[in-house]
């Protein structure tokens, strides 16, 4: 498996709260769905050096949660919720057959709206350490 499959395997496991809807930046197939859905992206990936044998990386993902929006009410407390399970989901997590050695938070976005997609949303950053495989 790789980074970005247990990344997937992690978010999955938040079914009750967001069923299947969970998908990687650019895979959504429809810009309807039924809310609230989770995307992903994987940003940047950088060198760490930490050792000469082994090429240790850092690895940033966002987790977006996005909830319905129909332009006169919104409310993030289903996607607060989303968020703080996220974090449970990832406290403390690695995976040595997935070449991931730690995974810390490190952000909360503040209170976002997509217009295009008619959504209210939030992001969790991550930063993924890890070793190529």
């Amino acid at each position: 498996m790789t980074v970005r499959t247990w990344i997937y395997g992690q978010l999955i496991t938040l079914d009750e709260l967001v069923g299947d809807r969970v998908f990687a930046k650019k895979t959504m197939t429809s810009s309807i769905e039924q809310h609230p859905y989770i995307v992903y992206s994987l940003g940047y990936n950088a060198n760490e050096d930490l050792a000469e044998d082994t090429d240790v990386t850092r690895q940033f993902i966002q987790v977006f949660v996005h909830d319905f929006n129909d332009g006169d009410n919104a409310d993030y407390m289903r996607i607060d919720q989303v968020i703080h399970a996220i974090k449970q989901v990832f406290h403390l997590k690695n995976s040595a057959e997935d070449g991931v050695i730690a995974i810390q938070y490190v952000e909360t976005s503040q209170d976002l709206n997509d217009e295009t997609l008619n959504t209210v949303f939030k992001y969790a950053r991550f930063q993924l350490t890890t070793k190529e495989q």
